[in-house]
């Protein structure tokens, strides 16, 4: 994908993130559509879209909406990371493993997100964040399938073609 389209891409979720989502939020939690832009782009995509601009819109992100700077940028590094590693072992055409890797992504993220924001001195409990999880990732999760069913058709041209599956052997 052009860097220019995924830039556009994440403006618009950016966007959304701070305006619109907050309409849809249940008990405060809304859909990250960063993070599902993120996973999708770093799970689909070969090259690092999703890992460099994941990194400059955490980066606004905090700057226009959190109390610290830099932590959301690392969190969506670590989850790109990991994301990445497990690319090379799932494959991308598998429903499943989008639903797996973006449920674990979900977690990874918050769990981060919240260690740093502890040790900041966070007003936050251990308990609050737990009792926000199922939210985050039922949003999340819905987000990322939606868009790895909207970006596969441009990764993966004739994807369920069976001479596509000899044609790798």
């Amino acid at each position: 994908m052009k860097m220019r389209f995924a830039v556009i891409i994440f403006f618009v979720a950016f966007l959304l993130q701070g305006t619109v989502l907050n309409l849809f939020a249940i008990n405060g939690a809304t859909p990250n559509l960063i993070l599902c832009l993120v996973v999708v782009f770093s799970f689909l995509y070969e090259d690092f879209n999703g890992l460099i601009l994941g990194v400059v819109f955490g980066l606004l992100t905090d700057s226009c909406m959190a109390q610290y700077v830099g932590v959301a940028a690392f969190s969506y590094l670590i989850v790109c990371l990991i994301v990445i590693n497990m690319r090379e072992t799932i494959n991308k055409e598998n429903i499943a493993s989008i639903i797996i890797v973006s449920v674990g992504s979900t977690l990874i993220y918050n769990f981060i997100y919240y260690l740093i924001n502890a040790g900041f001195g966070s007003i936050y409990s251990l308990t609050y964040w737990l009792k926000l999880q199922p939210i985050y990732i039922l949003y999340n999760s819905a987000i990322v399938f939606l868009l790895y069913l909207i970006f596969i058709k441009k990764v993966i041209k004739y994807r369920n073609d069976r001479y596509l599956i000899w044609k790798k052997y």
